[in-house]
């Protein structure tokens, strides 16, 4: 018995019978609302607020699962940490189905007022990754989606938890790069102020990634962080994991209602057929008879 021939893979999209090389799923596995933890580990926590949660694989650092918040499917995926695995997660996820995304991680405040285990929904990303910048020119403003931003804040205040606003600086460097230093007692560079000098509340590693090639695949994107530390404080949450339970539920809450606002919106919308009606150029009476 000869095994089935297959079409072979190509380098350029490394995909094969429609499931791609990291991410561990395939056509129709994907919910249209994803949220993003970083660490792998994290993705189990969502068996905890999440209805039926099962999970589907995992390759490498991708650890995903699915689940249903209010009814609605949502998946949760590891991006792991940095934004070249985060790219690779983004990319696959979206091709996969994935419509909205949103980031629900760690980050290191540099504002001194916020609290240990408080969140912070992003609304710009300020630009120190290297894999965000094959998506967004230099130049560029990277910014989440306002209507996730919206529903973030509303379901933080929803669910009476401590929340603000606030800008995230993203850098591919945990110890140098975020001005720690690299060897036990060593001296480092402050990096920290520079990033507060330009509006950063946190630093953090995968955001800006997300956002930005969130943007190029038209995929509604947004971030919602807990304070693991505070830099400027010098102070570290030991027990990180009722912040991550907070972030699960406020990145669900929020993404359910994005995607009903999405798709009122769509159903709202006119027809190919009724736009056709309508010259461009050619204004409408105002008073037709």
């Amino acid at each position: 018995m000869t095994e089935p021939l297959t079409p072979e893979r190509s380098a350029r999209f490394p995909w094969r019978g429609g499931r791609p090389p990291h991410i561990p799923a395939g056509p129709g596995e994907v919910p249209r609302i994803v949220l993003l933890p970083g660490d792998p580990a994290r993705v189990d926590l969502a068996a905890e607020a999440l209805s039926d949660f099962r999970i589907v694989g995992q390759i490498r650092e991708f650890r995903f699962g699915v689940g249903t918040w209010e009814g609605v499917p949502i998946g949760v995926c590891s991006t792991g940490i940095g934004g070249p695995s985060t790219e690779i997660a983004i990319v696959e996820l979206a091709n996969l189905g994935m419509e909205i995304a949103i980031r629900i991680g760690g980050m290191g405040a540099i504002n001194p007022d916020i609290a240990l285990g408080e969140l912070l929904v992003v609304t710009e990303a300020l630009r120190g990754s290297g894999a965000a910048a094959h998506y967004a020119a230099s130049h560029e403003r990277v910014l989440a989606d306002a209507l996730v931003v919206e529903q973030l804040c509303d379901a933080a205040l929803q669910l009476g938890l401590t929340w603000r606003r606030g800008i995230a600086a993203t850098t591919d460097s945990y110890y140098a790069g975020q001005g720690r230093p690299y060897l036990p007692g060593g001296a480092w560079q402050d990096t920290t102020s520079a990033w507060a000098a330009k509006g950063a509340d946190c630093l953090e590693m995968e955001t800006e990634t997300v956002l930005a090639v969130c943007t190029s695949l038209n995929v509604s994107a947004g971030a919602v962080l807990g304070a693991h530390n505070n830099r400027i404080t010098d102070r570290w949450l030991e027990d990180y994991t009722q912040t991550q339970r907070n972030l699960i539920r406020v990145g669900a809450t929020a993404g359910v209602q994005v995607l009903r606002a999405l798709t009122k919106s769509h159903q709202n919308a006119p027809s190919p057929a009724e736009t056709a009606l309508v010259s461009p150029g050619v204004p409408l009476p105002l008073n037709p008879s």
